[in-house]
């Protein structure tokens, strides 16, 4: 049953992919645009999913730039940051995980998303790993 739900989702990620891939090439051309940020969070996402690290980090490079260059967009930030330390908790990177967590919480916090912030906490909590490393 897990299985099946796992496959079921990993099946919508992956028809979702083309339409993200398609909304990225024609949104790419502005720098500044929150959508183009949006893409590529969402594409960093399917990239973790499928266990293909060296994309999810680029494009979660691209997207945290995008959203530094627009003011205002501090809430988008932080889940790009939850996002990054998701993807590096998965590649067993907890150092930089809890930074990239750590980042999200500050961020959450100054936009008053106290249910975001619970959520990230949470996530820092569930590794096990982390406990070793006094962070």
């Amino acid at each position: 049953m897990i299985f099946d739900n796992a496959a079921i989702k990993f099946s919508q990620a992956e028809s979702s992919y083309g339409w993200i891939e398609s909304a990225q090439e024609l949104n790419y051309n502005s720098h500044y645009n929150p959508l183009v940020a949006k893409v590529l969070t969402g594409l960093a996402e399917l990239y973790r999913i499928q266990d293909n690290f060296e994309e999810a980090l680029f494009k979660h490079s691209q997207s945290i730039e995008i959203f530094h260059k627009i003011s205002g967009n501090r809430c988008d930030l932080a889940e790009a940051y939850f996002q990054l330390g998701l993807t590096y908790q998965k590649m067993g990177d907890f150092k930089n995980s809890q930074i990239n967590f750590d980042e999200a919480i500050i961020l959450f916090t100054a936009v008053e998303a106290p249910r975001q912030v619970e959520k990230v906490e949470r996530e820092k909590v569930s590794n096990p790993a982390l406990k070793g490393l006094g962070l």
